[in-house]
């Protein structure tokens, strides 16, 4: 018997690869009496399916699986924290560093995880604000980074980054990235950051190649507010990207405001995880 009693499956989109396994993740959850829920995303690999939004998912089940790569696992996590659903994701991408199930072996780690035989972590999850003028304008959360640069140019802006009220540092650089310890081996890594344990309460802020040799990046207690000031005025367009899926318009003078939500997002991977084995396996390093 379950621990599980509904669960909502997530596909990503326009992977018709993924046919097969959708079809094998229903069969191991209908072999349990699980009931089943599918996002719209899979209609089109399974058309004679009833599907339903990823806020219904959050309503209603109590285990999502995402089967995709990372980005399909961060798209379903921004849309079930509020839900408090755990997930579990079945690798169907590249690196997956976040989904690690394989859709080999008949889904046998997914049903031992079914019935209970996991590893379950919480993820910390931001929240960004664009204000302007003290009124909040857009928001968006991001299980990976907060990106804010120029947009449509690649161009250098100022900025200011204030800390907890206090300003800490003036920055002229292509841009920032707010990352998340499970951002860290994603665009911030490739940018010359650390790498940081997904169990540190931490986030890291780096500047975008700074125009300067003493700029570096700085890890920032997670309960700490952390404000973005842009006030170049030869820059009157600016970009917010989360996670490298939502966009959001910003100008000269707003506040890009960024805090750590207090709801977390809950992983299930197998009972073997391990997560310096997956950077030793994901990064080649022997």
């Amino acid at each position: 018997m379950s621990e599980f009693s509904k669960a909502g499956i997530i596909v990503k989109r326009g992977d018709e690869g993924a046919t097969q396994t959708l079809t094998e993740v229903l069969a191991a959850l209908a072999e349990l009496s699980i009931t089943t829920l599918v996002e719209h995303n899979a209609k089109p690999l399974l058309p004679e399916l009833d599907t339903v939004s990823a806020q219904d998912i959050g309503e209603s089940c109590d285990l999502a699986v995402v089967i995709g790569g990372d980005g399909t696992l961060l798209h379903a996590a921004r849309e079930l924290v509020d839900h408090n659903v755990p997930i579990v994701g079945i690798n169907r991408g590249r690196l997956g560093f976040l989904v690690d199930v394989p859709p080999s072996d008949n889904l046998e780690q997914l049903k031992l995880i079914l019935n209970g035989e996991h590893y379950s972590e919480e993820r910390i999850i931001l929240e960004t604000r664009i204000m302007r003028d003290g009124e909040c304008i857009d928001t968006s959360y991001s299980f990976n980074d907060t990106v804010i640069r120029v947009k449509d140019v690649l161009q250098i802006m100022d900025f200011d980054i204030i800390i907890d009220d206090v300003l800490v540092t003036h920055q002229r650089a292509d841009g920032l990235i707010m990352a998340t310890p499970s951002g860290s081996t994603a665009y911030s890594l490739s940018n010359g950051g650390p790498i940081v344990g997904p169990s540190i309460n931490a986030v890291i802020l780096q500047p975008i190649c700074p125009h300067t040799l003493t700029s570096r990046p700085l890890m920032v207690d997670s309960n700490s507010t952390v404000r973005v000031h842009l006030w170049d005025d030869k820059i009157m367009e600016a970009q917010v990207v989360c996670d490298g899926q939502i966009y959001m318009p910003a100008t000269l003078g707003d506040m890009i405001e960024m805090r750590v939500k207090k709801q977390r997002v809950t992983l299930l991977h197998p009972a073997s995880y391990d997560y310096h084995r997956i950077l030793r396996e994901k990064l080649n390093w022997g």
